[in-house]
């Protein structure tokens, strides 16, 4: 049997916790994961990938089942119940621990596969030379050091619309 008020008193500061956690997480998987997949998909002129990322949405999993199997120990209940959310929180850590040891696969993946699709590798954007993200564009051309992603984007918009501003 777990100790319930010593699950209770780290359930204060652990909750809190793992809801911040879950929200960051949250938060990366709609600004770089998403994004990300929706520019392949549809052969975007310029693609940020950041392999890293990939880890987001199982520690979004990860922390909110935490908090769900924390919550059932906390206020006693039948075993069988908690037995399920527990085999769903192991499922969860076992499948981020999978995606994190494919971070290095994916890195050299892309590598292979981005330039298969037509795009080129752009280590001149801003916010380049870094480990945590690498930027694809369409045209080489438009690899122009100190330039944002926005800006690759409008040129893009210029080339196929000339003479519009």
């Amino acid at each position: 049997m777990q100790n319930i008020q010593q699950i209770r008193r780290t359930a204060m500061w652990g909750i809190p916790l793992s809801l911040g956690i879950a929200a960051t997480s949250l938060w990366l998987v709609f600004t770089a994961v998403v994004p990300m997949v929706q520019g392949i998909a549809v052969k975007a002129m310029v693609v940020r990938i950041a392999p890293a990322a990939q880890l987001a949405p199982f520690v979004v999993m990860f922390c909110l089942l935490s908090i769900m199997v924390g919550g059932l120990r906390a206020v006693p209940c039948r075993e069988a119940l908690i037995k399920g959310f527990e085999r769903a929180f192991n499922a969860a850590a076992f499948a981020g621990i999978v995606a994190m040891v494919l971070i290095p696969v994916t890195s050299v993946a892309q590598r292979f596969y981005m330039p298969s699709i037509g795009y080129s590798i752009c280590s001149e954007l801003q916010g380049h030379p870094t480990m945590w993200f690498t930027d694809w564009v369409r045209d080489p051309a438009w690899c122009v050091k100190g330039k944002s992603l926005e800006w690759v984007n409008e040129q893009a918009r210029i080339a196929r619309h000339p003479g519009t501003p």
